[in-house]
């Protein structure tokens, strides 16, 4: 059976993606709308969708590589010419043809991201300025970006993020119904194409004259000054930085007002248009919790290892979980005197690990830059390779011998000065000054050591369960992206590594399994302890990335000194700490209505970065964002 080019696919029979589809069309009527990235899981149909808009707008598609160079993607120098003419000559690159058309880049996360920020800049901006090895060049490209990427291989960063101007999620279909339909209708495509083609004609006809329609339409759109404040309060809720996300709301809220074939505006397209725009916009950063009275704050931490026997709700929990235990312990604990305290029946027991989740992108530092280093390969981040092996990214001028010659950069650096010197029977003249050498990059893991509070304080309500959860769904993604990963446990006086670094994901999902909780919460001991560790670690892993990621609710009750301030002795401490090549991250795992804010005040002194245990669920994104619409 011969080869069936999937570009030809019609763009209205992929099957649900509604989300992506509408993301097409607004970028398609509204030319103040330049990029959009479609997000989805291998096999959802993202490429298909994404080539078959060719279809409907009577453009071509420029498809980019993902290791694209920049003389390929952006232009450079002709060197034949060069030689010829003995002065700097441009060739123009791909994007020098992409202007009127669509440039489509597959698995753009992938993609060097220095190259694709000048990209998207190009993309914006509308033109190409080339300054690059004695050629000074400028030329317009009127262009439309689609992007598409799977984020379980990796993600990208949230300034890279902000500059599409439209995300779209790309979901599995869940009804075994739509799933039959789709093998259906790929079957019926690889049999005989052009009558599955002939078959759609009349549905891509009307979307087609649908898109003319709102593209004529589009200038006599309005929209009032109310409905623009709507966007402002919803940008803000969602604690979006700066004002793209309220500017690419109110272009994507006309252009679906144009599509739905109305001149004004209406507060349901700002709603469509607000889950388009601002759910890969959504900042992490928490306002500071409320803090609560002073003789409150004190009572709960005296209270915090002893609750009171007369608190029933807690009692009821004790006694479920009693339920769900198996006889032996049923008769162990059945043994205990009834008045026992509550605190020792939450001692060394063992909670099962809760829901797992697709996790976010935790670690990303905005500051982060490429840097040199010997670590093993990863997926986590791009560095720079100390030896020969990774991906060739861009050339240099040598500082000393060097063993990885860039030719292409050294015949380029050569070609100007062919005229002028002599051959020899040579075809070029190399000098020394011309040689460049290579520079290379690949993707490296970095060691993430997760300090994880095992106390009581934890044990009440089966939090621990979801602290638990959440630690193997960001051990399963650090495995993902081969990652290191440590952890280390501590509760009553004392921290103790339960597991030095590792690439095993098996053996520390045993020991996160058999993890005991109880007892007082000894912070200051664990940050003495982990400072100690991974200083000596990062001193014998040279170059290499480390993270330390605590998760706790900061409410300490052990002193290193007797009669000292706990919570105060640990913001002592955490301020005095600074470890090479090492970040730290809090993750808040307090939970209630009453939240305190002693792990945030930890984040701030150890200079890192803060999460609440719930904001690390990345399939909250679109959650977080329909309850700022609907508040």
């Amino acid at each position: 059976m011969p080869s069936v080019d999937l570009r030809s696919f019609p763009f209205s029979a992929v099957l649900g993606m509604d989300d992506a589809k509408r993301a097409m069309q607004c970028i398609l009527v509204n030319p103040n709308l330049k990029t959009v990235l479609i997000r989805g899981g291998q096999g959802s149909a993202k490429t298909v969708l994404a080539r078959s808009v060719a279809n409907i707008s009577n453009k071509k598609i420029i498809n980019i590589p993902v290791n694209v160079s920049e003389e390929q993607l952006f232009g450079g120098m002709d060197i034949d010419a060069t030689i010829k003419e003995g002065k700097p000559v441009m060739q123009p690159g791909l994007l020098s043809r992409a202007n009127g058309n669509i440039v489509y880049v597959d698995d753009v996360n992938l993609m060097d991201q220095r190259i694709l920020m000048s990209l998207l800049n190009s993309v914006l901006e509308g033109r190409v300025v080339l300054e690059r090895e004695g050629i000074s060049s400028e030329y317009a490209t009127d262009t439309i970006l689609i992007a598409t990427m799977n984020p379980s291989d990796s993600d990208i960063s949230s300034h890279v993020l902000d500059r599409f101007d439209i995300c779209a999620y790309a979901s599995f279909p869940e009804e075994e119904k739509e799933r039959s339909e789709i093998l259906k209708r790929n079957m019926e495509f690889q049999k005989d194409p052009k009558s599955f083609i002939e078959l759609y004609r009349p549905d891509e006809d009307a979307l087609k004259s649908n898109l003319d329609r709102a593209i004529k339409l589009f200038p006599l759109v309005t929209m009032s000054d109310d409905l623009i404040g709507v966007s402002v309060e919803l940008a803000v809720k969602v604690m979006a930085d700066g004002y793209r996300g309220d500017i690419c709301m109110v272009n994507t809220a006309k252009a679906i007002a144009a599509l739905n074939g109305r001149d004004e505006v209406m507060k349901k397209d700002v709603e469509e248009a607000a889950m388009l725009c601002l759910a890969h916009r959504r900042n992490y950063a928490q306002e500071p919790p409320p803090q609560p009275p002073q003789d409150q704050d004190q009572d709960q931490e005296d209270n915090q290892e002893q609750p009171p026997d007369d608190d029933k709700d807690d009692h009821e929990e004790n006694e479920n979980d009693e339920d769900d235990q198996p006889p032996e312990d049923q008769e162990e604990q059945q043994q205990e005197p009834p008045d026992m305290d509550f605190q020792q029946l939450l001692d060394d027991m063992v909670f099962e690990i809760g829901d797992q989740f697709r996790v976010i992108d935790y670690l990303e530092d905005r500051r982060r830059k490429v840097s040199k280093t010997s670590a093993k390969k990863g997926r986590r981040m791009m560095v720079e390779s100390s030896d020969s092996s990774g991906r060739y990214a861009r050339s240099r001028i040598p500082s000393d011998k060097t063993h990885d010659i860039a030719f292409d950069a050294t015949v380029r650096a050569a070609a100007p000065y062919q005229k002028s010197r002599d051959h020899n029977d040579m075809a070029i003249n190399i000098q020394k000054q011309d040689v460049r050498e290579k520079v290379r990059e690949m993707r490296a893991g970095c060691t993430i050591l997760f300090l994880v509070d095992a106390s009581g304080s934890l044990g009440v309500r089966k939090r621990m369960a979801a602290v638990k959860g959440a630690v193997l769904s960001m051990l399963r993604d650090s495995y993902v992206k081969r990652d290191r990963i440590g952890m280390m446990a501590f509760r009553r006086d004392s921290a103790e590594l339960v597991l030095p670094p590792t690439r095993s994901v098996e053996y520390s999902y045993r020991k996160l399994e058999e993890m005991p909780t109880g007892g007082k919460t000894p912070l200051s001991e664990a940050l003495v302890t982990v400072n100690e560790y991974m200083t000596s670690y990062s001193r014998s892993h040279v170059g290499e990335m480390c993270y330390i990621v605590v998760i706790t609710d900061g409410r300490a009750n052990v002193p290193l000194q007797e009669g000292a301030n706990a919570n105060e002795e640990v913001l002592k401490l955490a301020e005095d700490m600074a470890i090479p090549q090492v970040k730290w991250i809090i993750i808040d795992a307090s939970a209630g209505f009453m939240r305190f804010d002693n792990a945030e005040r930890l984040a701030m002194a150890l200079e890192g970065t803060y999460f609440r245990l719930e904001d690390l669920n990345a399939d909250r994104l679109a959650e977080s964002v329909r309850a700022a619409i609907n508040s």
